[in-house]
C-alpha cells in the first residue's frame, strides 16, 4: 500500500530538503568556493539526488541568493532596536561599533569567502547592497541630527566599515581596540559639525 502524505506533510519535506541543499551549498562555498558547488557536490553534501538540487534551484544565482540569506540569518547584522534609550551621539556612536564588532568577527568565514570568491561576490551583489543600505541607515540613526550630512555619514561609514575594520585587524590591533580607534577620530570630528537645518 502506497504511503499516504498530506499536504502540510509534502510541504514540511520539501522545506527540509531545500534547506538541506542551502546549507550544503553554503558549506561548499566557504570552504571552497561558489565554482566548486556544483549541483553533483552540493547534492552528496545534502544526500540528495542531483536532480532534486536543480528541482529546487533551476539557477544557480538562485541557490547564492538563498545562501547569502541562510548566511544573514546566521550572522544577525544588527538593526535600529540597538539604540533603543539612547538619546546623544557617542552613545549611539559606541553601541552601533559594538554591535558591528561582534556581527563583523562572526563574519570573518563569509567575508573570507566573498573577497575571495568573485563569482560569489557578483551572485551576492544584491544582497550585499541591501546591506550596505541597511548598514547607512543604522549609521544615519546613529548620528542623529547629523544623519543628514552626507560628509558625516560617509566619514564615519569608511571609519567603522569593513575595509577599516579589518585592515586594523590584520595589524594586530583587537576588535574593540580597531573601532575604539575609530571612535578616538571621529567623536572629536562629528563635534566640530554644524547641524544641517
Amino acid at each position: 500500500m502506497p504511503r499516504r502524505y498530506t499536504l502540510g506533510q509534502r510541504a514540511e519535506i520539501k522545506a527540509e530538503t531545500r534547506a538541506r541543499i542551502v546549507e550544503a551549498a553554503a558549506t561548499i562555498y566557504r570552504e571552497r568556493g561558489m565554482a566548486a558547488a556544483s549541483n553533483l557536490a552540493i547534492a552528496r553534501a545534502a544526500d540528495v539526488a542531483p536532480a532534486t538540487v536543480r528541482n529546487h534551484f533551476p539557477d544557480p544565482v538562485e541557490l547564492a541568493q538563498a545562501v547569502f540569506e541562510l548566511a544573514m540569518a546566521e550572522l544577525r547584522p544588527p538593526g535600529p532596536d540597538i539604540f533603543e534609550g539612547l538619546d546623544d551621539i557617542p552613545s549611539r556612536l559606541r553601541r552601533l561599533v559594538d554591535e558591528l564588532a561582534a556581527f563583523y568577527e562572526r563574519s570573518v568565514p563569509w567575508w573570507q569567502a566573498w573577497s575571495r570568491d568573485p563569482e560569489l561576490a557578483a551572485a551576492w551583489q544584491s544582497g550585499t547592497d541591501r546591506y550596505d543600505r541597511d548598514a547607512e541607515t543604522l549609521v544615519r540613526t546613529a548620528l542623529g541630527p547629523l544623519g543628514a550630512d552626507e560628509t558625516a555619514v560617509a566619514v564615519v561609514a569608511t571609519i567603522i566599515g569593513p575595509p577599516t575594520y579589518f585592515a586594523l585587524r590584520q595589524r594586530g590591533y583587537g576588535s574593540n581596540e580597531a573601532f575604539a580607534l575609530g571612535l578616538e577620530l571621529v567623536i572629536p570630528w562629528l563635534d566640530g559639525r554644524p547641524v544641517e537645518a
